[in-house]
């Protein structure tokens, strides 16, 4: 990582300066800090879970019956078909005397679309 986490295990603020995502967009736009959003996320992180700051029971606003999981099937069931396929919106900061390495299955590479 190139700096060190902003918040510490029990989400309180250990590093103010560090800030892990930069040039975050939203339709192409730099994200206003004060622009608000609603986030789909399990009820695990939604109930707290990972001390995030912010982030509690008390800001749900939706509470689906669905799991993350089930949602997925039946959207795939749905479809019939599906083309994933990745759109390069992210990427890892460079860091000098390091590499990244996905360990993945032998075949994956035939798989590749590039």
């Amino acid at each position: 990582m190139s700096q060190p986490p902003k918040y510490d295990a029990k989400g309180g603020v250990a590093h103010a300066g560090s800030n892990r995502i930069v040039d975050l967009k939203f339709d192409g736009k730099a994200i206003d800090p004060a622009a608000k959003f609603v986030v789909a996320t399990n009820n695990y992180r939604a109930g707290g879970g990972g001390n995030f700051p912010y982030i509690n029971a008390s800001k749900i606003i939706c509470k689906a019956p669905d799991t993350n999981r089930d949602v997925i099937v039946r959207y795939v069931v749905s479809q019939g078909t599906i083309n994933p396929s990745a759109d390069d919106n992210w990427s890892f900061t460079p860091l000098p005397g390091t590499s990244v390495v996905f360990e993945t299955g032998p075949k994956a590479k035939d798989s590749s679309p590039r």
